[in-house]
């Protein structure tokens, strides 16, 4: 058992072993739940520490809304430093494993894809980097009930933009997805965390890495060897370009750089490298794999789909950070929008739709990004806020447009002005009865005989104009019962008067 100021944790099971500490889940004594408790080895550690405090300042701005995971408390006992989340169910690299290390159905990505970008429109509003995306730090909620519900969680290498565009030499981000800006030292900004994304994505599109690497030197082969090689003001940029690149002169007082060759540099690293494994280019993600035998409208929604797929990734792979997508862009993609698949592909756009209705996620279309309102109805522990509806408006609202819909002008020729009968309530207004035109085709011979003496009255009442009076509205601050009454006695009045053989007065 362990014990901070406010609460006691039961120990319950193992999860697995972080890079500096343990992870187990432990029952909470206050309300019986399961929560995950991240064991580190040193209690004064900073990255603790700081991992704590980063994750109170996104509790504070409601992030477990925006897919970010849950943070309950940070505290010191027996010489540790304990982080308390909520437990989630797996991570993708275990689902993947667990799976044969298949490849994503397109549909699936799509559901990841706008979770996570959500949780990076959050950061980047509060001004924070994530700088360690990969699948082992994206979990699933729980895949029985809510299929590839996902949330961004391990914030230990999470840092500022300002922090980060101080660092001299940054050495962040893992190997396989780390952005060419921070391979370079070149100024770097937050866009990284999308180059990362869009290496975990194409990842469960291809199903093996997109840019295999055993060192820099051979990362730099993957990624300047697919990508092209990135322009000279970034090289100029950058502290470690001469690590990667030599100056070579390419004509007559013309000199560029050029990517360093393998001799003598892949045995640096021990092992052969893995340069021809890398993809020679992204459009072999158009073939994935054939298109299954079917019929003509599934074979033109499936190229369609992968096509905005590769065009998404292909502008979150972008060499210069400031020509990358950011991640409120990419939200309104058409691969997110569901805007490509239209027409023949509608069917498609529908099975996607109901992929977002299972993870519990709004479309993109649907949903203000300030405030995840699908999360948080999933979210049980979140109250649901009661919403104020007045019934008095409600139902002024209502009945204006009954009443507007029954009196629609029509041309003056085919229009007589009938009123209902005289009532307490319309006496009590001062004597002046509602005009209510009804044409003459609507009327009954007894409607007419029983309506003739308030035909003559009316013309009395009438100005020189002859104009019939508007028909009064709802009353805006107090009579609203008495304004219904009298519409109602109005309203029965008219039907009285339209039936057959019925009489006119109430």
């Amino acid at each position: 058992m362990i014990s901070s100021e406010s609460e006691q944790y039961d120990y319950t099971d193992d999860l697995g072993y972080g890079m500096f500490g343990t992870v187990a889940t432990y029952e909470r004594q206050s309300d019986k739940k399961i929560v995950a408790v991240k064991k580190l080895f040193r209690a004064g550690n900073r990255m603790a520490i700081r991992e704590a405090r980063l994750l109170s300042a996104l509790m504070a701005h409601n992030a477990y809304k925006h897919h970010i995971i849950r943070f309950y408390e940070g505290f010191s006992h027996d010489f540790f430093f304990y982080i308390v989340e909520e437990a989630l169910e797996q991570n993708l690299n275990k689902y993947r494993k667990t799976n044969a290390l298949k490849k994503f159905e397109i549909r699936d990505i799509r559901t990841i894809m706008l979770q996570l970008l959500i949780a990076l429109a959050k950061l980047e509003d509060m001004g924070i980097v994530h700088t360690d995306i990969k699948q082992d730090n994206i979990l699933l909620v729980n895949q029985g009930r809510q299929p590839f519900r996902v949330k961004l969680a391990d914030f230990g290498s999470a840092m500022t933009a300002n922090e980060l565009a101080k660092m001299w030499t940054p050495y962040i981000q893992p190997r396989f997805v780390r952005a060419p800006e921070v391979l370079l030292a070149c100024p770097c900004d937050p866009k990284i965390d999308m180059w990362s994304l869009g290496c975990v994505m194409g990842e469960m599109a291809i199903g093996r890495m997109v840019f295999p690497s055993l060192c820099e030197l051979d990362l730099a082969h993957s990624i300047f060897g697919t990508r092209g090689m990135p322009s000279a003001a970034m090289l100029s940029s950058g502290i470690k370009t001469k690590k990667f690149f030599d100056r070579v002169e390419t004509s007559k007082g013309v000199y560029g750089w050029q990517l360093k060759p393998y001799n003598g540099r892949q045995l640096f690293s021990g092992t052969q490298s893995l340069r021809g494994y890398a993809p020679v280019n992204l459009d072999l993600l158009r073939n994935m794999e054939e298109l299954e035998h079917g019929s003509e409208v599934q074979d033109f929604a499936e190229l369609a789909d992968r096509r905005s797929l590769v065009d998404l990734l292909n502008r979150m792979l972008v060499l210069e950070p400031e020509k990358r997508v950011g991640p409120n862009q990419a939200l309104w993609h058409p691969f997110l929008t569901l805007k490509h698949l239209s027409g023949r592909a509608k069917p498609r756009a529908q099975y996607s739709l109901q992929g977002y209705r299972e993870a519990g996620v709004c479309p993109p279309q649907d949903r203000a990004w300030n405030c995840d309102s699908s999360s948080e109805e999933s979210d049980p522990e979140v109250p649901k806020k009661k919403r104020r509806r007045s019934v008095r408006r409600s139902l002024r609202s209502f009945f204006s447009r009954v009443f507007s819909r029954r009196r629609k002008r029509q041309p003056a020729a085919s229009q007589v002005n009938v009123d209902p009968p005289e009532g307490p309530s319309s006496a009590a207004r001062g004597g002046q009865p509602a005009q209510n035109p009804v044409t003459t085709e609507q009327r009954s011979p007894e409607a007419s005989s029983s309506s003739s003496a308030f035909e003559s009255e009316e013309s009395s009442t009438e100005n020189s104009g002859g104009a019939p009076a508007a028909p009064e509205g709802p009353p805006k601050r107090r009579g609203f019962l008495k304004w219904l009454r009298t519409r109602f006695s109005e309203w029965r009045g008219k039907k009285s008067a339209s039936t057959p053989g019925s009489d006119s007065s109430l």
